[in-house]
């Protein structure tokens, strides 16, 4: 899709269980199946998202997702947190 907030609107998208157990460094081939379960924050730019997990072990954790080089990795243990940096940031 061309709209990667569409994905989230999908019916029953967010309601999926989140696949990953552990980070996943490096590139990423399909990375729209990744992102069950997650909901889309932020985009960062250069096909970068930050986006919050919904269900699962790692709920209320922030997740980036780089395709391209960093891969689908945790940023932040809650959404309190990541967003205060979001917003105090430059």
């Amino acid at each position: 899709m061309d709209d990667e907030w569409a994905e989230d609107r999908l019916p029953g998208r967010l309601a999926e269980p989140f696949p990953l157990t552990e980070p996943l460094p490096g590139r990423i081939a399909a990375p729209a199946e990744l992102t069950l379960g997650t909901l889309l924050l932020a985009e960062q730019g250069c096909g970068i998202f930050v986006r919050l997990v919904l269900n699962g072990p790692h709920t209320g954790e922030i997740w980036q997702i780089d395709p391209d080089w960093g891969g689908f990795v945790p940023v932040s243990a809650g959404f309190r947190t990541w967003y205060t940096d979001w917003l105090t940031s430059p």
